[in-house]
């Protein structure tokens, strides 16, 4: 019984260690969706570069206007600090790209709030690891408030 236990935590313990840069990559992807549809500015905040570009391009659903926004990682941080609001940020699709210690993730998504979609688009998320770790290099997202999937 115990060889079996042993076993399968070494087991368990190979596989974490062998995690491809691609898992890890998409885990900071998930947490910086999990900050954003948890109001966690500290998650956010931990998983950017401070310096990291961050940009939102958004369409207006009459007429199609496109408004384009930029932000420093504080201002977004600040942002999730507003109480009181429900966000449910998910990507649906993803396409990860590394080259040693630079990634991209291109995904689709959907947002929610307040229960209702409010727009969907693509979130476009440049990666660089330093001192071991994958951080935001930058966030780049489009906001398309028709077609989206229900």
């Amino acid at each position: 019984m115990i060889r079996i236990a042993l076993a399968a935590a070494l087991l368990l313990g190979a596989s974490a260690a062998t995690a491809s840069p691609e898992s890890e990559v998409l885990a900071v992807v998930d947490d910086a969706l999990r900050a954003v549809s948890s109001n966690d500015a500290a998650l956010f905040e931990k998983v950017m570069r401070p310096d990291a570009v961050i940009i939102a391009q958004g369409y207006d659903a009459d007429t199609d206007a496109l408004a384009t926004r930029s932000y420093t990682v504080a201002q977004m941080a600040e942002r999730l600090r507003t109480p009181g609001r429900t966000i449910d940020e998910r990507r649906t699709t993803s396409k990860v790209l590394v080259q040693r210690d630079l990634a991209h993730v291109w995904a689709d998504y959907t947002l929610d709030l307040e229960g209702k979609r409010l727009h969907c688009g693509v979130d476009s998320f440049g990666l660089v690891k330093q001192d071991g770790a994958w951080r935001i290099s930058s966030l780049t997202w489009t906001a398309e408030p028709k077609g989206c999937p229900k």
